[in-house]
C-alpha cells in the first residue's frame, strides 16, 4: 500500500477540497463497540444516551463541525443525534445525546441507540 501525502487537495477549477478529519459508526446500545471509524481510538458511554467520541489525533482546533446521525429502530423511529446541551467540543474529542426526537409522546427523550455517526472536520 502506498500513501501520498499533499498540503492542498483542489478541484481543476481551483476549489478546495476538504476531507472529514475524523469519522465513526457505533453501536450505542449494551456494551458500546466501534463497527468503523477512522481517527478514532474509543467512545466512552457516560449513561443513557450519552457518548464521548475520543479521537486518535487530536483536532488542530476546537471549531470544527461534527455533524451526527443515528437510527434507533422499532423503539426510537424519529432517532436523533446531537452536541450534548452544555458541553463544548474539544480538541481531543466530543461528547453527544441521543435520543427520539420526535412523535407526540416522546419528543425530547434521551436513549441509547442501535447505530449513531459521526464525522467531524476543520
Amino acid at each position: 500500500m502506498s500513501t501520498l501525502k499533499v498540503d492542498t487537495l483542489q478541484t481543476t477549477g481551483g476549489a478546495g477540497q476538504y476531507t472529514a478529519k475524523a469519522w465513526v459508526n457505533f453501536d450505542g446500545t449494551g456494551t458500546v463497540a466501534i463497527r468503523a471509524d477512522g481517527n478514532v481510538s474509543s467512545i466512552t458511554d457516560g449513561g443513557t444516551g450519552i457518548y464521548t467520541v475520543n479521537f486518535t489525533t487530536s483536532m488542530s482546533g476546537a471549531n470544527y463541525a461534527a455533524v451526527f446521525g443515528a437510527i434507533g429502530f422499532l423503539n426510537h423511529p424519529n432517532a436523533g443525534a446531537a452536541i450534548k446541551d452544555g458541553t463544548t467540543p474539544s480538541t481531543s474529542s466530543v461528547q453527544i445525546t441521543t435520543g427520539n426526537n420526535g412523535g407526540a409522546s416522546s419528543v425530547g427523550q434521551i436513549g441509547d441507540l442501535d447505530i449513531v455517526s459521526v464525522v467531524t472536520t476543520l
